[in-house]
C-alpha cells in the first residue's frame, strides 16, 4: 500500500492543492525508488511548508476586527499563492518520473492525480472567493467560514486511492528515506 501518512498532503487537508507531458513515465523516466521517494517526499514537503507559511498572513488578514474586504483580500493572497505552489507540485511529481518497481507507475500516476487534484480544487476555490461578500462583518464572517468547509471538504477526497496500490519497494524506501518522514 502506498502510504498516504507519508504525503504530507494531510496538512493541507487539515488547513482547508495538467500533467506537464505526455509521456507515460512522467517527465523524468524512470528511475531508482529511493531518488523517487525522496524526490517526491521533497515535492509534497516543500509545497506543504509553502502553504503552512502562506497560513499565518491569512490568520493576520482575517482577525477579528479587520474589515471584510481585508479578510476577502487576505483570502485571495492565500489561494493565489496555494496555486502556485500546487503547479510548482504537479511540475515536481510530473519530473520525479516513475518508481522503478512493481506498480511504479500505477503509484506515479496517483500521485500525479493527488496533486493535480489539489492543484484544481485550490484552483476552483481561488476563482470563487470573489465571491463572498463583504457588505457586512456578519455576512462575510458566515461566508468565509461556509467557504473554508467546502474547500477543506472539496479537498479531503484528493489522495484517496493511494492507499489502495501495492508497492511493498516504494513503501519501504519511503519508510527509510529522511525527507518523507513528518517533522
Amino acid at each position: 500500500m502506498l502510504r498516504s501518512k507519508t504525503i504530507p498532503l494531510i496538512a493541507v487537508l487539515a488547513l482547508t492543492i495538467s500533467a506537464c507531458g505526455d509521456d507515460d513515465d512522467g517527465g523524468g523516466g524512470s528511475v531508482a525508488v529511493g531518488d523517487y521517494a525522496s524526490d517526491i517526499c521533497t515535492a509534497f514537503t516543500d509545497w506543504t511548508q509553502a502553504i503552512q507559511d502562506r497560513q499565518t498572513e491569512l490568520q493576520e488578514g482575517l482577525q477579528p476586527g479587520a474589515s471584510p474586504q481585508a479578510g476577502k483580500d487576505a483570502l485571495q493572497g492565500f489561494l493565489d499563492d496555494a496555486v502556485a505552489a500546487s503547479d510548482t507540485l504537479v511540475e515536481d511529481v510530473d519530473g520525479a518520473g516513475t518508481p522503478d518497481t512493481e506498480n511504479g507507475e500505477e503509484a506515479a500516476d496517483a500521485l500525479q492525480g493527488a496533486a493535480e487534484g489539489a492543484r484544481d480544487k485550490l484552483a476552483d476555490a481561488q476563482e470563487n472567493v470573489a465571491d463572498l461578500p463583504t457588505d457586512s462583518p456578519e455576512a462575510f464572517g458566515e461566508a468565509a467560514d461556509e467557504f473554508g468547509n467546502e474547500v477543506r471538504s472539496a479537498l479531503e477526497g484528493v489522495g484517496d486511492g493511494l492507499q489502495d496500490i501495492d508497492t511493498p519497494e516504494l513503501d519501504e524506501a519511503i519508510d527509510e528515506e529522511e525527507a518523507c518522514q513528518a517533522s
